[in-house]
C-alpha cells in the first residue's frame, strides 16, 4: 500500500492555480474521491485488523516426542512438520500467533503416524502443547533353514507366514516364533525398530517327526490320526514327535483305535494290525416299556435300548418286567447287521384266594372293586393296594406282592369301629415327663359321698350318682419332685419340722392348684396335645372338655379309682375295717408323733414324713398312694354339695363346678392320723400348696397316643 501511495505521487503533474479577484462571491469545490484515498483507507483498516489480532491472539508452542525404542519409560523429542490450519496465523520463531478457539492441526514426521486433531487455545496467553508420536510398525525379513514353510506369531496372535516379508510389526521389544510342520518350533526376542524398517532374523529348525509304516489285515483300511486321513494301508507318512490317536477302520470290521507316542528321528513300524468283525446292533423294544434287559446273564439296561452285539455268534437275551413273564430269545446277527426285537411282555398273574369276614365285605384292588366276599382273583405279580370294606366295620389297607411260589391265600376278618379304635390305643405308656399313664375305659355309674350312717361323715359328703363315660388315662403316681422341677427349675418342695420334703423321688408338695394345672398344660405342649386348662396372662381361666391334653383328675374320677371294686364302695384305702394292714400307705403313723397331733397306733410306715413314690402296694386299679403319702388336687371347683351344684341329679362325665374359690382336695396323707381323715369319701380343700399335697395327671384317650 506504502509502495503505490509512493507510486501515485510520483506520478502527479503540478499545474498553477487560477487566480481570482478578492470579494468575488463564487466558491467552487474540487475535491473528490481518488484511488489513494481508498489505498489510505484499506491501510487503515489492515493496521486496525493487525492490532487487534495482536491484541487478542494466543501464543502457542507445539512439541512433539518419540519413545525410546530400547527403553519405553524414556521420550526423546522428536523434529516433525506442525501445520495448524487457521486463516488467521503469525509463525514467531517456534511459536504461533492465533486466534482463541478450536483449530485443527497436521503433524507429520518421516517414520511416524500421522496425527490429526483439533487444539483449544482458550486459555492463557502463553501456551504450550506436547505430542506423542507413534512410530509406523516395522517389517522382519525371516530365513529358514531349512526353507519350508512356516507361521510367524507374536505371543498368541499370528502375524504372517513365510517365506515372504512380516509386515505391520509393532516398535518395540518382541518375541518372535516360527512354528514349521514337522519341526521343533523356536522363538527369539528382538527390538523392532519400526518406522517402516526392514530387519533380518535367521532360524534353524530342529526335525520333530518321525517315519512312520502301517499295515492291516484286511488291507485298504483307512487310515485317520487325530481324525485327519492319512490314506489306506498299507500306508507309510511322516508324523510329527508327541502323542497322536490312531484309528483304522474297514466296511464290516470293527474300528482299530490305539495311541501313538512318535518320539523325533524314530522310526515306527506297525504291520500286524487285526481288524475284529464289526458287531451286530440290536434295538430291543417292548410294550411295556422300561423291561429290564439281560444278554448272556448280564444286565444291560431297560428297553427301549440298542445294543452291540459281537457279530457270527449266538446270545442268549432275555427281557422281564415286574408283573410280566420271562421273554427269552437266542439272537446271531452279521456284522454290521442292524435287527430290531420287538416283544410284547405277557402279563404274570396269580389265583390268590380271599377269606373274608363278615361274608357281604367288599374287596378293592388298587382302588377299583373286584368282588364281595371270600373269591379267588387273578392278580399280576406286582404289588397292588388291597382295601376291603363294610360300613360299621373300620376298613382293611394293606399292600400284597403275589408270588407263584405258593399258594397266595389272604384272610381279613374286619373289626368293627370299636374294635378298631381300641386296637390302637395301648393300655399303658410312659409321658415324655416320665409317668406311666394306664387306660381305664368308660367305667359308668359311680355313687359319690358316704351314707349318714358312716362313722367320722361330714356335711359335705353329699350322696349323688354320676357317669363316667369316656375313657381316661391316668399316672399310675403322683408326680415328683424331680418331675415338676423339669418344669419349674427353682421348686423346693421345703421341710416340716426339719424333715425334709424335697428329696427328688418324694410327691411334689409345696405346690399351689394353678402350679399343678400350668405343669399339665406344659407336659402336653412337650407332646404336642391340645392342651385342657385355658390360661390368660399366665393364669387357668377355664378349661376345654373336648381337648386330649393332660389335666387333673376329676373328683368323681378320683372316687371311683379310689372306692369303687366289686360293687362295693370301699371306707378306707385298706378296707373297710378301722384296722390298718401293713403296707396299706405312708399315714401318719407312731414315728410322726413329734410332727403331727393325731397318729396311729400299732402302725409303722417306715417314713415320719414323705415317703418314695410307689414305695406301698397299689390298689386295686394298680395305683400307687392314691389314699396316702400325700394328698392330691382334684380337677373341680369345691362345694358343699359337690356337683350338684351344676343342678342335676343325673351327670355324666363331671368336671365340677363352674366357679369357686378352693379346688377340691382328695386321699389321706403322711400328715393325716386321724381315722375320720383317712376315710376315701373324706373332702378337703385349698387355693395355696401344702407340704402334704400334691398331684397325679390324667387325660382323656384321644386322636394321639
Amino acid at each position: 500500500l506504502v509502495m503505490t501511495l509512493h507510486k501515485e505521487l510520483q506520478n502527479a503533474v503540478i499545474k498553477p492555480a487560477e487566480y481570482e479577484a478578492p470579494g468575488n462571491s463564487k466558491i467552487s469545490s474540487n475535491f473528490r474521491i481518488t484511488p489513494i484515498h481508498l489505498l489510505l483507507f484499506l491501510l487503515g483498516l489492515l493496521c486496525l485488523a493487525f492490532i487487534f489480532f495482536i491484541t487478542f491472539a494466543k501464543s502457542i508452542q507445539v512439541k512433539t516426542f518419540a519413545f525410546d525404542i530400547s527403553n519405553p519409560d524414556r521420550r526423546i523429542e522428536q523434529a516433525s512438520n506442525i501445520e495448524i490450519h487457521t486463516r488467521f496465523k503469525l509463525p514467531i520463531g517456534n511459536r504461533f500467533m492465533v486466534l482463541p478457539g478450536q483449530h485443527d492441526y497436521t503433524i507429520t514426521a518421516p517414520g511416524f503416524e500421522v496425527l490429526n486433531d483439533a487444539l483449544n487455545t482458550d486459555g492463557e496467553r502463553n501456551q504450550q502443547f506436547e505430542f506423542i508420536l507413534t512410530p509406523l510398525p516395522g517389517v522382519l525379513d525371516i530365513t529358514l533353514n531349512p526353507d519350508i514353510e512356516a507361521s510367524v506369531s507374536i505371543g498368541d496372535a499370528k502375524v504372517g507366514d513365510l517365506p515372504g516379508l512380516i509386515n505391520n510389526i509393532p516398535a518395540g521389544l518382541q518375541t518372535i516364533n516360527v512354528d514349521a510342520p514337522l519341526h521343533r518350533g523356536q522363538s527369539r526376542q528382538i527390538f523392532i525398530q519400526g518406522k517402516e524398517q526392514v530387519q533380518t532374523l535367521e532360524f534353524t529348525l530342529e526335525p520333530a517327526w518321525a517315519e512312520v509304516s502301517l499295515d492291516s489285515e484286511p488291507g485298504n483300511a483307512i487310515v485317520q490320526i487325530d481324525g485327519q486321513d492319512y490314506g489306506t494301508t498299507p500306508a507309510v507318512f511322516k508324523l510329527e514327535e508327541g502323542s497322536h490317536s490312531l484309528t483304522v477302520s474297514a466296511k464290516g470290521y470293527k474300528p482299530y483305535t490305539t495311541d501313538l507316542v512318535v518320539v523325533a528321528e524314530q522310526a515306527m513300524v506297525m504291520d500286524d494290525i487285526d481288524l475284529k468283525p464289526a458287531d451286530g446292533i440290536l434295538l430291543v423294544e417292548t410294550t411295556p416299556d422300561t423291561a429290564a434287559v439281560v444278554l448272556n446273564g448280564e444286565f444291560v439296561g431297560v428297553s427301549p435300548i440298542s445294543l452291540n452285539v459281537a457279530s457270527n455268534d449266538e446270545h442268549n437275551l432275555q427281557v422281564y418286567k415286574a408283573g410280566h413273564e420271562l421273554y427269552k430269545k437266542t439272537v446271531n446277527l452279521l456284522p454290521d447287521q442292524k435287527d430290531t426285537a420287538t416283544i410284547n411282555l405277557q402279563q404274570d398273574r396269580v389265583a390268590v384266594a380271599f377269606s373274608i369276614k363278615p361274608n357281604d365285605a367288599e374287596i378293592y384292588i388298587d382302588g377299583v372293586k373286584r368282588g364281595q366276599g371270600s373269591e379267588t382273583l387273578s392278580l399280576t405279580t406286582l404289588q397292588h393296594q388291597i382295601s376291603v370294606r363294610k360300613e360299621g366295620f373300620a376298613s382293611y389297607e394293606a399292600s400284597l406282592i403275589p408270588t407263584k411260589d405258593n399258594q397266595q391265600i389272604v384272610n381279613i376278618s374286619l373289626q368293627t369301629i370299636d374294635q378298631a379304635f381300641w386296637a390302637n390305643v395301648p393300655d399303658q405308656y410312659t409321658t415324655d415327663g416320665g409317668q406311666t399313664m394306664l387306660l381305664f375305659k368308660s367305667p359308668g355309674l359311680v355313687k359319690m359321698g358316704s351314707s349318714r350312717g358312716e362313722s367320722g361323715r361330714r356335711e359335705n359328703e353329699v350322696t349323688y350318682s354320676a357317669q363316667l363315660t369316656r375313657h381316661f388315662y391316668v399316672s399310675d403316681k403322683e408326680v415328683t419332685n424331680r418331675q415338676f422341677r423339669e418344669f419349674s427349675t427353682n421348686h423346693n418342695a421345703g421341710n416340716y419340722k426339719q424333715k425334709s420334703l424335697d428329696s427328688s423321688s418324694f410327691p411334689a408338695v409345696n405346690v399351689s392348684w394353678q402350679q399343678a394345672a400350668l405343669y399339665c398344660n406344659w407336659l402336653s405342649a412337650k407332646e404336642g396335645l391340645q392342651p385342657f386348662y385355658q390360661t390368660k396372662s399366665g393364669f387357668v381361666s377355664g378349661n376345654n372338655a373336648q381337648a386330649n391334653g393332660y389335666r387333673l383328675l376329676t373328683e368323681v374320677e378320683w372316687s371311683w379309682l379310689a372306692r369303687s371294686k366289686d360293687n362295693e364302695q370301699l371306707i378306707y384305702p385298706w378296707g373297710n375295717t378301722e384296722s390298718v394292714a401293713n403296707d396299706s400307705g405312708n399315714f401318719a403313723d407312731n414315728s410322726a408323733r413329734e410332727l403331727v397331733a393325731f397318729t396311729l397306733d400299732n402302725y409303722q410306715d417306715g417314713y415320719s414324713a414323705s415317703a418314695p413314690v410307689g414305695r406301698y402296694s397299689p390298689n386295686h386299679r394298680g395305683l400307687y398312694d392314691l389314699g396316702g403319702n400325700v394328698s392330691e388336687w382334684t380337677n373341680d371347683w369345691y362345694s358343699a354339695r359337690g356337683n350338684l351344684d351344676a343342678g342335676n341329679t343325673n351327670l355324666n362325665d363331671p368336671l365340677g363346678p363352674d366357679v369357686g374359690e378352693f379346688h377340691v382336695i382328695r386321699g389321706g396323707s403322711w400328715a393325716k392320723g386321724y381315722l375320720p381323715q383317712l376315710r376315701l369319701a373324706y373332702r378337703d380343700f385349698g387355693a395355696k400348696g401344702k407340704h402334704d399335697v400334691g398331684f397325679r395327671i390324667a387325660r382323656y384317650v384321644g386322636a394321639s397316643r
